[in-house]
Order: structure tokens, then C-alpha cells, then sequence
């Protein structure tokens, strides 16, 4: 059982819907890479790369990291890798916030993704066409709250835009152990 901070919790789904707002108006990048900013993906010469976040845009090719290596990086079962992942994204979102345009409501949905109890795949990746990643993680810039508890693993919250509600259905209806839910805010709750 976890506790969430509903503070924190709807200040952070704030600071990401402006966020993935100000990057789905970017026409210059492809779908699945748009909301994956955070981590600059890039191709170089047909392969992909990635440069972390508190790296900046890489200078060089030798501070990119090759995208499947990046890939174990961001491995959900490595706890401290993964919520230091976590931090360092929302780090970057909070660093933008004073410059991000905020609309008065979003059009979307919050996912929750239980990797904790996860047995990867493939399945949601290739069904979403690379939306989903193959940890079966919504992309990066879409994070906005994660917790743990030794009995019930990791629960990640992910807000995923209107115009990838549909494929995040896709991936929620192959996920065969059912990690994958739409979040339903508890009656309890305030906003």
C-alpha cells in the first residue's frame, strides 16, 4: 500500500501536462521521441542515442549513450537507478516551470503502472508502435509521481496526452498481468 501526497502528486501532474503540452506543439521530431525529450534522443548515422538528463544537449558524440544501453539503464527493477531516473526528469520539468504556459485544464488521462509486479514482454511496444518502451513504461516525460513499497513494488504516474489515450488502451488491453490501469481518483480526495 502506498501513500501519496495529493500536494505533490497534483503539482507535479500540473508541471507535466504544461510540459508534454509545450512538446506535442514540436513538429520537428517524431511521435515516439517528442515525449521522450528529457533523455535527447537522437539518431546519428541510422542508430539511436540517448543523453541523459543534467547532461544538457550532448556537445559530443561521446557523451551520448547508446540507446540500448540507456535502456538498462532505465531498467524499473533496478530501484535506485530508476528513482534517481525519476528524480532527475522531474528535476528537469521543475527547472522549465516558470517558463512553461499552463492552460486551464488538459485533455488526457493518468496511468498507473505497477512495475513492481512486471514481467516484461514486448507486447505493449510493439502494439503502440514504441510509445510504450519495452519495460512496458510510458515515455519519460510523461513521469510525474512514483513511489515504492516493499509489498506491492513500484507504482508509477504517467499523464498521457488525449492524442495517446488510444494506444495506452492498446497497451492496457495486451499487458497480460495487468499492470496497467487508468487512474481513478478516490472519492476521499480534494480537486
Amino acid at each position: 500500500m502506498i501513500t501519496i501526497d495529493q500536494a505533490e502528486f497534483y503539482a507535479n501532474l500540473r508541471i507535466t501536462q504544461a510540459y508534454c503540452e509545450q512538446q506535442l506543439q514540436r513538429k520537428d521530431v517524431l511521435d515516439w521521441v517528442v515525449l521522450r525529450s528529457i533523455i535527447n534522443p537522437v539518431c546519428i548515422k541510422g542508430d539511436w542515442f540517448a543523453c541523459p538528463p543534467g547532461r544538457g544537449i550532448a556537445a559530443s558524440d561521446k557523451q551520448l549513450i547508446p540507446w540500448a544501453e540507456w535502456a538498462k539503464k532505465s531498467d524499473p527493477y533496478f530501484r535506485e537507478p530508476f528513482a534517481k531516473l525519476f528524480n532527475e526528469q522531474l528535476e528537469c520539468k521543475v527547472g522549465l516551470s516558470n517558463s512553461l504556459e499552463y492552460l486551464e485544464s488538459y485533455q488526457g488521462k493518468v496511468l498507473v503502472v505497477e512495475y513492481g509486479e512486471n514481467i516484461p514482454d514486448g507486447v505493449a511496444e510493439a502494439e503502440t508502435e514504441s510509445f510504450f518502451d519495452e519495460w512496458d513504461l510510458p515515455p519519460i516525460d510523461t513521469w510525474f509521481y512514483n513511489d515504492y513499497s516493499p509489498l506491492s513494488g513500484g507504482i508509477l504516474f504517467a499523464w498521457i496526452p488525449e492524442r495517446f489515450t488510444e494506444l495506452t488502451s492498446k497497451a492496457i488491453d495486451v499487458q497480460f498481468l495487468d499492470i496497467l490501469h487508468w487512474f481513478e481518483k478516490p472519492r476521499d480526495w480534494k480537486a
